[in-house]
Parts: C-alpha cells; structure tokens; sequence
C-alpha cells in the first residue's frame, strides 16, 4: 500500500510539472506577430487604416497574411468625405525604412504614386471621386527584434 501512495504521488508530481512547462511553451508558440497600426489624421481627427498583407518576424518565428485586393478588402466601408487638396498626415508609432503611397481613383481605375513628405503629409486628390488609398511600408529590425512589410488601405471621397 505504502508503495503504491508513492508511486501515484510521483505520478502527480510529475504530470503537474510537465503540465506547467507544456502550458508554458503554449504560451510562447502562441505569441501573435502583427504589424505596427498605421493611422490617417484629417482635421485632427484620427481614422485607424485596414490592414492589407503582411509578413511580420521576429528572431524565432513570421506571421504573413494574404488577403484580397484593396478594393475587396474595402467594398463595405464608407468612403471618408475630405475636401479637395485637404491635407492627411500618416501615423505610426514605429517609422517604417521604406514606404510607397498610392492613390488609385475607384471609377477609372487609374493608380498615382503620391509622395509624403518628412512629416508624413501628403494632399488628397484635387479632383472630386472616390479614391483608395493603398500604403505599403518597409521595417528594419528594431531593438524588439521585428521585422517585416505590411500594407494598409482606406479609402475616402474628395468633394
């Protein structure tokens, strides 16, 4: 009897140990890589902008997401109402190392690449339409150890 308590108190013993470390390592393998949010700021309000594809990493794992085209990603959002030439600054926490800007006008499907400026500026179309903006960013490694590139889109309706 007395051999049989001590086998099953190590039997105990050891599964609430194992237990603890496997809990532990679900921990860690269920860590989500995600992109730095980007935001655009009209007017001072903020619009947060819909994550396109991104493929993000650390030192020990990636996360990539593929998803449809802008114009998918966004067929159920209103379009923002923006004056003609109105000014709309990016933001992000973390600055990215590269960067691309487009803005493609819904009806005639014609894309322009749009340049910011240092401050992360840049003007909204001088003609009135629906338009898609379609950001795509570059990160380095940083002291957290991520990395990657991501796109994010939004669309607005110059007036």
């Amino acid at each position: 009897m007395y051999k049989l308590l001590t086998v099953v108190s190590l039997l105990f013993l050891i599964a609430g140990c194992s237990y603890d470390s496997s809990e532990e390592q679900v921990k860690k393998g269920s860590k989500k890589l995600l992109p730095p949010v980007v935001q655009l700021e009209l007017e001072d309000t903020v619009y947060n902008m819909e994550q396109g594809d991104y493929c993000w990493r650390d030192e020990e794992s990636a996360e990539c997401l593929s998803l449809p085209t802008p114009i998918e990603i966004l067929e159920y959002e209103k379009a923002l109402p923006i004056k003609k030439k109105a000014t709309v600054t990016l933001l992000t926490k973390r600055r990215p190392t590269e960067q691309t800007l487009t803005i493609s006008d819904v009806e005639s499907n014609q894309i322009e690449e749009i340049s910011l400026t240092k401050n992360h500026k840049f003007k909204a179309p001088a003609t009135k339409g629906v338009y898609i903006i379609n950001y795509y960013a570059i990160w380095e490694k940083n002291d957290s150890g991520t990395s990657g590139d991501s796109s994010y889109v939004f669309k607005i309706e110059v007036k």
